[in-house]
């Protein structure tokens, strides 16, 4: 061999180190370089220099025997042409090295890892006044690139002294002349005595100097240069392998800025009509008139009634945005386009606006493969940017999964839980933050006992990532406070907020109806026949009726059924009910033209958010006022003429105790108490009735009692900020959970492809639609040609948006026991029309009108 070369250190089978390092350093910067962050989050250093000490030292102990060892066995197997790879160096490596580094090749263990002496050699690199806590982030992000980062405060063994040996025979066994060949040109060096390694990383260091300081910072600054610096790693690191074409990374591009009205004009045709469609498009130019003479403000909302039209209003003002903070950004001579996170509360509902937006899109041929939806069943687009080439599978991955798309379409739940994580995979898409026009469509589904982190961060993001804020609301937006603020939330619809509440208080299309709140019956059982009254008394009135649980929902179907009343399609909505089978639903009640007479329509609250169905009557559980509003917007929604629709809240107290925070419940009941007392000294005054028109007022109410009686003071939030200042990762991001099941469900495979809809499927360039038996065949036939585990999680995952349609999540006290048992041992149980060898009978479980019900009741039957 050579004395020395820097190509000769292998990375992976088919790269060298150096290639591997230039790869992450490319996409790293690729992706740091468009960004323009805050003056004051990396005040006193260049960011560049720390992203790229980063690169030139995450992977340092790949430069030992022991390393090198395993990964040039594995090359000479792999890579018999040794393309890519110093062919003297693979060859006689393994000859040369002394029988205990093969062993410690061959079996493994602390002395093989790479990233712990990475972090501590980082640690000789930093000027000597590097900042205790700076010094501490970089530690952390390049010992945990390969798993999650660990609480900063003790009990994770971080000092020289805890890791003595590993240290000694390392750095006794690194190839430093070959690594120091590597950092030739980079501008790097480190310390060329383990003593002085060791003294940089001494236990008084990480016990007292960042630890005392962390118990008293207040700031997330800390925390966000953390999952900061540690997301560019981690986004270079797994470029280099899954982003062949590494310019993609990075990389927006502008929607036009007339896009919407062109959309609107297409569609619907010239401005006018009916009065709500002139209030509509009102609405519209008042939002982006006010957003052009507001255009560096940091928090906007946009609060309008449910049917105004606010989602196009909403993708509007974000276009209109990125177009502005674009020419900013590019008048101080960088070239940054902002990326546009549409974060809704379900993925029930993604789907229908990335539909809507896709069909935007294709307006413009230029923005083709610049829209991605990021939720468990999202198929995953072919394309991006405009690009003819076809994304391979780890393309797709990372650039969905890393929110690289000019538009992105996910969940509440992707984006708050990115906010506040230690997790790997999670923290990847954090730099994307930067500068992103982020825009949350009701906002108020965020649980109350985390707006004061929320309260905290999203300005702590605003300052240091420059990233933009819309809420859009029916409610009144009391997520920040302007006392939070540098600068207050811009209403949109109207900055002094009077056009906002004119707007509310002409609306005339629905009434509150609180009589059976007040005097009704108390039960479910007491209250099924008056719901059968009222629909076998009314035969021309469209019903919905939203419960709060699923076992209440079906309970009030099998009523209703039972009337049998002619002229009548009666239909169920629920989590109970699959995947497929709601889509198809939900399409048949917003097309009721394709059926005969009237609509009878029970559910649980899957139809509030984003579900755009218009009935005329609604019964609503008693819930929080949030939901009572998103009920409302299923109601009479386009203002017909001559007609007033009416929401009926009734008694439901145990039930909604199940499922929401007992606080909103409690200020919902002051609220609409207060409410009706105010009511009852107008002259228009009906018993019991709260009209449209003073909703905003109700509001106001609801967003002042929750904001001093259940954010302020949150014992959850004030945990989880006091994690954050002091890098508590780990202990954050357990206590900050937005999805938390208070009981256990297993999964549920339908398979009957005579009765359930078929899906579609995307394999290679065919888009095919699969019944519900091919689309299980399917499975097993990747599980029998992949051997790979990575190949067969490749396919699968391509599988899966089909595969999930036929899978219903069912409460484990609704599965027979045989079923149970198999449940508990695999991902989902196949199921179908009776029972075979591998194959268990849904119908002692599942019936297809209203999902799952309990082995020991009597199915029921489909209504006709």
């Amino acid at each position: 061999m050579s004395s020395s070369s820097e190509h000769r250190l292998v990375s992976h089978p088919h790269q060298s180190l150096l290639t591997h390092l230039e790869h992450v350093d490319e996409v790293s910067r690729l992706a740091l370089a468009r960004k323009v962050l805050g003056a004051d989050f990396f005040a006193d250093v260049d960011v560049d220099y720390l992203r790229r000490l980063l690169v030139w030292f995450h992977d340092f102990g790949k430069g030992t025997d022991f390393f090198q060892w395993r990964i040039v066995e594995v090359a000479r197997k792999e890579n018999t042409k040794r393309d890519g790879l110093d062919r003297e160096y693979v060859d006689s490596f393994l000859e040369s090295v002394s029988p205990f580094v093969a062993q410690i090749g061959r079996e493994g263990g602390e002395l093989r890892g790479h990233s712990q002496l990475g972090a501590f050699i980082s640690q000789t690199v930093l000027p000597d006044n590097t900042d205790p806590v700076l010094r501490a982030i970089l530690y952390e992000a390049i010992a945990r690139h390969h798993g999650n980062l660990k609480n900063m405060d003790g009990g994770v063994e971080r000092a020289a002294e805890d890791f003595t040996e590993l240290l000694d025979e390392q750095w006794k066994h690194m190839n430093h002349t070959d690594y120091r060949a590597l950092l030739s040109g980079t501008g790097f060096d480190y310390a060329a005595e383990l003593e002085v390694v060791k003294q940089r990383n001494r236990k008084n260091f990480f016990t007292s100097l960042y630890v005392r300081r962390l118990a008293k910072n207040r700031s997330l600054r800390p925390y966000l240069q953390a999952v900061f610096l540690y997301s560019l790693l981690l986004s270079g690191d797994k470029g280099d392998l899954m982003l062949p074409r590494r310019d993609l990374v990075g990389r927006g591009r502008r929607c036009r800025g007339r896009l919407i009205e062109q959309y609107k004009r297409a569609t619907f045709g010239e401005p006018g009509g009916s009065e709500m469609n002139q209030w509509r498009e009102e609405a519209y130019q008042r939002v982006e008139d006010n957003l052009a003479a507001n255009p560096a403000a940091g928090f906007y909302s946009i609060t309008l009634p449910t049917g105004m039209g606010k989602t196009l209003t909403a993708y509007n003002a974000a276009i209109q945005l990125q177009n502005s903070m674009a020419d900013r950004y590019a008048a101080d001579g960088t070239d940054c386009v902002p990326r546009i996170i549409y974060c809704l509360p379900f993925t029930s509902v993604i789907d229908q606006n990335a539909a809507i937006l896709q069909d935007i899109l294709a307006l413009e041929p230029d923005m083709e493969g610049e829209l991605a939806t990021h939720h468990y069943l999202a198929d995953w687009v072919d394309h991006k940017g405009g690009s003819e080439d076809k994304l391979d599978y780890s393309e797709k991955e990372y650039l969905i999964e890393g929110w690289e798309y000019t538009i992105t379409v996910t969940t509440f739940v992707q984006l708050l839980e990115t906010l506040v994580s230690n997790r790997n995979r999670k923290l990847r898409k954090f730099h994307n933050l930067a500068n992103a026009i982020v825009v949350l469509d009701e906002v108020q589904n965020i649980p109350p006992k985390y707006f004061d982190v929320v309260r905290q961060l999203l300005p702590a993001v605003h300052e240091h990532l420059g990233t933009r804020f819309v809420f859009v609301t029916a409610t009144q937006p009391f997520l920040l406070r302007d006392e939070d603020l540098v600068r207050p939330v811009v209403e949109l619809t109207d900055p002094t907020k009077a056009y906002t509440r004119r707007v509310f208080e002409r609306m005339n299309r629905i009434d509150l109806d609180l009589s059976l709140w007040i005097d009704g019956p108390e039960t479910i059982e007491e209250q099924c026949p008056l719901f059968a009254r009222e629909v076998r008394e009314h035969p021309e009135t469209n019903y919905l009726f939203i419960l709060n649980l699923v076992k209440e929902s079906q309970l009030v179907y099998r009523t209703l059924c039972e009337e049998q009343l002619p002229d009548t399609t009666y239909l169920y909505l629920s989590s109970a009910i699959l995947p497929v089978l709601r889509k198809e639903i939900i399409a048949r009640v917003k097309n009721r033209k394709d059926f005969p007479g009237r609509v009878v329509v029970v559910s649980t609250q899957v139809v509030e958010a984003g579900v755009d169905i218009d009935l005329d009557v609604v019964y609503r559980a008693f819930a929080p006022l949030d939901s009572i509003n998103q009920s409302a917007g299923r109601c009479n929604r386009n203002m017909a003429a001559g007609f007033r629709g009416s929401v009926r809240l009734f008694k439901n107290q145990q039930s909604a105790a199940k499922i929401y925070d007992p606080a909103l419940l409690d200020k919902t009941r002051r609220t609409l108490s207060a409410q009706l007392e105010q009511e009852g000294q107008q002259e228009d005054y009906r018993p019991g009735i709260i009209p449209e028109g003073r909703f905003y007022a109700m509001n106001e109410r609801y967003a002042r009692e929750v904001d001093q009686a259940v954010a302020d003071g949150s014992d959850v939030s004030a945990k989880i900020l006091k994690d954050l200042y002091a890098l508590r990762f780990e202990a954050a991001a357990d206590e900050f959970k937005l999805i938390r099941k208070t009981y256990q469900t297993y999964g549920i495979y339908i398979d009957d492809p005579v009765r359930l809809p078929r899906v579609k499927h995307r394999e290679g360039e065919q888009e095919l639609w699969l019944d519900s038996t091919e689309t299980w065949e399917r499975m097993e036939i990747i599980f029998r040609n992949y051997d790979d585990r990575w190949e067969c999680k490749q396919h699968l995952r391509l599988l899966r948006p089909a595969l999930l349609q036929y899978v219903v999540q069912v409460p484990e006290q609704y599965l027979p026991e045989e079923v149970l048992v198999a449940a508990r041992e695999r991902p989902f149980v196949r199921c179908t029309d009776g029972a075979t060898e591998t194959t268990f009978d849904y119908n002692t479980f599942y019936s297809f009108t209203t999902g799952y019900f309990k082995p020991e009741e009597t199915p029921p039957t489909t209504c006709l």
